[in-house]
């Protein structure tokens, strides 16, 4: 079953689409297999499909089931729905003996707007950002570092150049969420610090979250974004 509720981001309105795999399904291959069916069957009650779908995040109980969760992916989520993404390990997330969790934003297309997916480069397994309408979605940015400071750094140099392409200021973020894994020892002030002397307070919403591992080992912060264009 799918949660759907209604969320807006300062001139943008989304739909949050909320779901856990069905342990009772079978592996988690095939419990991702179901939820991504029942993902879609929500987005068409919406109205739309998958190719409305600007964001996903999975979340999986052990890095061991990535491999299969990744392949499902792939063969039911094709290059024209491709959307902005992040990948998790967690078990504090579940509510219950499910191995998969999705969290996704679908977005209508009420104007026929354009649909911009933009690589990294050179290209990685997801997307650098999806621009749609007026929004700006980015992946979650993560890299590695010798210092926590440093992988934030890398981090904010990539939501920096997104943030260029498409013309728009960090005064336009209205989102910002971040990441820390569990037994690294991370103190967010620092994080916190060195998001200051970019974002607006007044107009960012941050939430934090702590999380058993990222989808890179060697990797420790990770930073999603949402932006939003004036004037529209």
């Amino acid at each position: 079953m799918i949660d759907v509720r209604q969320q807006q981001f300062r001139g943008l309105t989304t739909w949050e689409l909320t779901g856990e795999g069905d342990a009772g399904a079978g592996s988690p291959a095939e419990q991702t297999e179901q939820l991504l069916i029942d993902l879609g069957f929500a987005c068409e009650t919406l109205g739309g499909s998958l190719s409305d779908l600007v964001f996903i995040r999975f979340w999986m109980r052990s890095r061991a089931i990535s491999k299969e969760v990744r392949a499902v992916r792939r063969k039911l989520i094709d290059d024209k729905e491709r959307t902005a993404s992040s990948s998790f390990f967690s078990t504090t997330v579940f509510q219950g003996p499910g191995d998969i969790r999705i969290n996704a934003l679908y977005c209508p297309d009420h104007r026929n707007s354009a649909r911009k997916p933009v690589e990294f480069d050179p290209p990685r397994r997801y997307l650098h950002y999806l621009a749609h309408g007026n929004g700006l979605f980015t992946s979650g940015m993560a890299e590695a570092g010798v210092s926590i400071e440093e992988q934030c750094q890398k981090s904010l140099a990539w939501l920096d150049e997104a943030l260029q392409a498409e013309e728009l200021q960090w005064s336009n973020v209205c989102q910002l969420n971040l990441f820390r894994e569990r037994g690294q020892n991370i103190d967010w002030a620092p994080v916190l610090s060195t998001l200051a002397t970019r974002n607006d307070p007044e107009a960012t919403v941050i939430t934090l979250f702590d999380v058993d591992g990222m989808a890179s080992p060697d990797k420790h912060l990770e930073i999603e974004l949402i932006a939003t264009r004036p004037g529209h």
